[in-house]
C-alpha cells in the first residue's frame, strides 16, 4: 500500500545483550503480558495489535499468554499513564498508544505522568501520514473551504490527533474547526461523521483509513482536505501536507512537533523503570514478529503496511522533538490550550 517516512528495517537494529540472552524460560514463563491500546475496539491500533499478539508469544522465553486490552478514555492518556505509573515494571504491560501524547507531554501537558524522553521503545510496526477529511455531505471540501465558515469537528480531547492537527491548522492557517469533545476514537468518530452530527474529523491515520474504510476512497465519500506528515503520501499526491501551508519558520517548527506522531506511529514501548534484560528480551521477540513472513500476510490481509522502525530511531527522534526551542514549545502549548 503506502510507505510512510523513517523506516527503519527490522534486522537492522535489534541484538540481545549478553544479560539478556542469559534469560532463562522462566522470565515470562506463567505469566500473561498485556498490550494496552490507548484506543476503543475496531480501530487501527486495536486491530494491528491483536494481529501481533497472536505472534508475540512463541517469540518470548516461556511462551506467555497476549492479551490487547482497551483504554481510549482521554485519546489515551489513561493507558498512557496506566503503563508508565501504575502496571507492574515487569515488562508484562506494554503500551501501543495514541503518539500524539509525546508532544502533549513535551508541551507541558500536566495530565501527562511519563516522561516522552524516558520511555523504552520496542518497536514502531508501521507508521503513516495522517489527515483531516469531512465527510462528502458536509459542504466542505478543501482546506480552503474550512477558513470560510465554521466546521464542526469530533475530537478525543487536547491529547489526541483528532484535536491537535485541526487545532495548530486553525492557528497557523486561519481554518475555522470547532472542535467538539466526548468522542472515544476512530469508531466513534466515524459513526459521529457519518450520521452528519460532525462535519469530520482528525486523527484518521492511512493507514487504518485505507484498511478500515476502503469504500469511502473508492466511492469518494470523503474530502481529504490536509495531511499531517513530513511529505505528501504517494496515494494522495494532490493533497498538501500542512508544513507546505506555513510561511513562517515559527509556524513550521510549530507544525513539525506536531507531526512527530506520523513518524512514530503503531509503537510499543514499556516503562523506563522495566529491567534492560526484559527489554532487551522483548525487543527481540518483536523483531521477529515484524520478520515473520505470516506476520506480514497476516498484516496486508487486514488492509495494513509493515513498515518497521526500530528504538534507537525512536528515541532519536523523540529527543529530537523534545529540543525544539522552549519559546516554538511555549507558544504551540499555548495555541493548544495545554495546561
Amino acid at each position: 500500500m503506502r510507505k510512510g517516512l523513517l523506516g527503519l528495517t527490522a534486522a537492522a537494529v535489534f541484538a540481545l545483550s549478553p544479560a539478556a540472552s542469559r534469560a532463562t524460560d522462566e522470565s515470562f514463563s506463567g505469566k500473561t503480558i498485556t498490550i494496552l491500546v490507548g484506543f476503543g475496539p475496531g480501530g487501527g491500533y486495536d486491530l494491528y495489535s491483536r494481529i501481533v499478539a497472536r505472534f508475540l508469544p512463541d517469540h518470548i522465553p516461556g511462551h506467555p499468554t497476549v492479551i490487547v486490552s482497551n483504554m481510549g478514555q482521554a485519546g489515551g492518556l489513561r493507558a498512557a499513564n496506566n503503563v508508565a505509573v501504575v502496571a507492574p515494571k515487569d515488562g508484562t504491560e506494554i503500551a501501543c498508544v495514541n503518539a500524539s501524547l509525546l508532544p502533549y507531554q513535551m508541551l507541558g501537558g500536566k495530565n501527562a505522568r511519563f516522561d516522552a524522553t524516558k520511555l523504552q521503545w520496542l518497536i514502531s510496526a508501521t507508521h503513516s501520514n495522517n489527515s483531516i477529511i469531512t465527510w462528502h455531505t458536509s459542504g466542505i471540501k478543501t482546506i480552503d473551504d474550512a477558513k470560510k465558515q465554521e466546521v464542526p469537528f469530533g475530537t478525543g480531547g487536547p491529547a489526541s490527533t483528532s484535536y491537535i492537527y485541526p487545532a495548530v491548522a486553525n492557528a497557523v492557517i486561519s481554518t475555522k474547526f470547532k472542535l467538539i469533545a466526548g468522542y472515544t476514537g476512530s469508531n466513534s468518530l466515524d459513526l459521529a461523521m457519518e450520521k452528519g452530527e460532525i462535519a469530520g474529523h482528525s486523527g484518521a491515520n492511512l493507514n487504518s483509513l485505507f484498511a478500515r474504510n476502503a469504500e469511502w476512497i473508492r466511492d469518494k465519500k470523503i474530502n481529504f482536505l490536509v495531511q499531517i506528515g513530513f511529505e505528501r503520501d504517494k496515494s494522495l499526491p494532490d493533497v498538501p501536507v500542512l508544513g507546505e501551508l506555513t510561511t513562517t519558520e515559527k509556524q513550521k517548527q510549530i507544525v513539525d512537533l506536531a507531526t512527530l506522531p506520523t513518524a512514530i506511529g503503531y509503537a510499543y514501548w514499556v516503562a523506563p523503570e522495566v529491567p534492560h534484560e526484559r527489554v532487551s528480551i522483548l525487543q527481540k521477540a518483536f523483531a521477529a514478529v515484524i520478520a515473520d513472513p505470516e506476520f506480514k500476510k497476516q498484516v496486508e490481509q487486514a488492509g495494513f503496511d509493515v513498515v518497521p522502525t526500530g528504538p534507537d530511531k525512536l528515541t532519536a527522534l523523540v529527543k529530537a522533538a523534545a529540543a525544539t526551542p522552549e519559546p516554538v514549545k511555549k507558544e504551540a502549548a499555548a495555541l493548544l490550550a495545554i495546561q
